[in-house]
């Protein structure tokens, strides 16, 4: 019996010393280690083994340089402490492990020139798809990296010029407003941000306005906060407004759960009843929602469908499956009642 050839031991584990160890070619080797290739169930398992065994990564650079991508797809998010997001980046990492791939996570902080240098800097580490939620509603950076043949899919906005998997906003926003109504409330406030709007807050608004029209009832401009984020801080000022008008609403919306929720603490430290003396409905659904001091009424979006559906998405388009038409989903949200507005 021929004795097997220990592996090289001043330096990396290669992939010829898998092949000797397994007693096969390295061109074997190579096909065994990638998903999809045809070879023997038997001769497999034994590759496998020797690369446990030896401890054998592949050399992704090396990879990327002969097919001109790695086995990564990069992901740019405007928040990564936004727990709305959270959910949603789990569900793209899931189904790119599945497919044996890693997720590159960027921050733009909502600021389109950070955007753009996350999408330019994944190009240049070959990135095989890119995921964005932009911060503009007019993203016409990733027009342009699509004709350079990188895949890409908006996730959690609308973007017309390509494929995107959002939440449909617009009838979140109706269905706060109809709550409300509902409720018998017709002194409504608003908290929205005055940054650049994207998207999802501007479908919001358009969706929660168009239900109050319907009813003949507006929002005051003194009712109406503009935050300069979307956080808890943003509804602490707005509380702090609010309390200082002689005439107050009786029920607030807040474009986010973070606001809102903010909102509702201070409301309660300034002495005003939740929801008896003002009512407030958030939106998103965050996990912490229902934890808040007093349980926050909000819109439900499906964050982890989402993430879920951009990334098989993505992968369709790196693997050129599918309609070559642009897809474009909206995904329902469902209103939760708490206490914050019963």
């Amino acid at each position: 019996m021929t004795a097997l050839s220990p592996p090289r031991r001043n330096g990396p584990v290669r992939l010829e010393d898998v092949a000797r160890r397994a007693g096969v070619s390295p061109i074997t080797v190579s096909r065994a280690l990638r998903e999809g290739t045809v070879v023997a169930k038997t001769t497999r398992e034994r590759v496998l083994a020797a690369a446990e065994e030896l401890g054998y990564t592949p050399n992704l650079l090396a990879r990327g340089l002969v097919k001109n991508r790695t086995a990564t797809v990069g992901v740019v998010i405007v928040e990564v402490a936004n727990p709305f997001f959270a959910p949603m980046v789990s569900a793209v990492e899931a189904v790119s492990a599945r497919r044996g791939f890693l997720v590159v996570i960027g921050e733009s902080a909502r600021n389109e020139e950070w955007e753009r240098k996350y999408v330019e800097r994944f190009q240049q580490m070959r990135v095989s798809g890119i995921i964005v939620t932009p911060a503009r509603k007019r993203p016409d950076h990733l027009a342009a990296l699509r004709k350079t043949g990188t895949p890409v899919v908006v996730m959690s906005r609308r973007w017309e010029e390509g494929d995107y998997i959002t939440a449909d906003n617009a009838a979140g926003g109706r269905m706060a407003a109809r709550h409300l109504l509902s409720r018998g409330h017709r002194r409504i406030g608003l908290i929205t941000h005055v940054g650049p709007m994207d998207t999802s807050f501007e479908d919001r608004l358009r969706g929660f306005r168009q239900v109050l029209a319907s009813a003949a009832v507006s929002v005051p401009p003194v009712w109406e906060v503009r935050a300069k984020t979307t956080g808890i801080e943003d509804g602490f000022d707005a509380a702090d407004q609010i309390v200082t008008l002689s005439k107050r609403p009786t029920a607030i919306f807040a474009t986010t759960d973070r606001m809102a929720m903010g909102l509702v603490q201070r409301l309660l430290a300034h002495g005003i009843r939740v929801p008896e003396e003002i009512a407030v409905v958030g939106y998103d659904d965050i996990p912490f929602a229902a934890c808040s001091r007093v349980p926050l009424t909000t819109v439900s979006i499906p964050v982890r469908q989402v993430g879920q559906l951009a990334a098989e998405l993505l992968f369709d388009r790196m693997e050129g499956k599918g309609s070559r038409k642009r897809q474009q989903i909206l995904l329902a949200p469902e209103f939760v009642i708490r206490a914050s507005c019963p």
